[in-house]
């Protein structure tokens, strides 16, 4: 639902997501294709891919749902963890920096690195989305609208 929420509210930015368990080529759970149906966003096709080092090492910024994700990326690549924010943290650290406007991506997500004012990486516990996995439809909507609320002000302030 991330990737997909993402994607539709910063189109100019190449969009992908990840999990940190195996379960690749797995479809989106049909609560999730109704969540994103209702926005007018299509993830019948998606399916799921595990996260490699690949992955990690190509990208600029990476948003983890939760801190152990935020872990995972950092086991994958040290120097990756510092690009790497749960939702509302970047959120709130986008709102701070300002807009990307010609700046190389890269450097504005040092900018954010830099703001931080926790003494650890990966924000704090309530910056957390919980997997709404096992939970009924409306339960999908509410992280969905969470995750919308939460990575609206990056989305807004990362586009060239």
């Amino acid at each position: 639902m991330a990737e997909a929420l993402f994607a539709s509210m910063a189109p100019e930015v190449d969009v992908a997501s990840a999990g940190t368990m195996d379960w690749a080529g797995q479809p989106a759970h049909e609560h999730a294709v109704a969540a994103m149906a209702e926005r007018g966003l299509d993830v019948s096709a998606h399916r799921s891919r595990w996260l490699s080092h690949h992955m990690v090492g190509e990208s600029d910024l990476i948003v983890a749902m939760t801190r152990n994700h935020g872990w995972a990326v950092a086991a994958r690549s040290e120097a990756k963890a510092a690009a790497t924010f749960l939702p509302a943290e970047l959120g709130r650290l986008a709102e701070q920096v300002g807009d990307r406007n010609d700046a190389d991506a890269r450097a504005w997500v040092a900018r954010l690195h830099a703001h931080r004012n926790e003494t650890r990486l990966f924000g704090r516990a309530a910056d957390e989305i919980p997997d709404p996995i096992g939970e009924p439809v409306a339960y999908f909507r509410e992280i969905a609208d969470r995750l919308q609320r939460e990575l609206s002000p990056a989305a807004r302030r990362l586009r060239p």
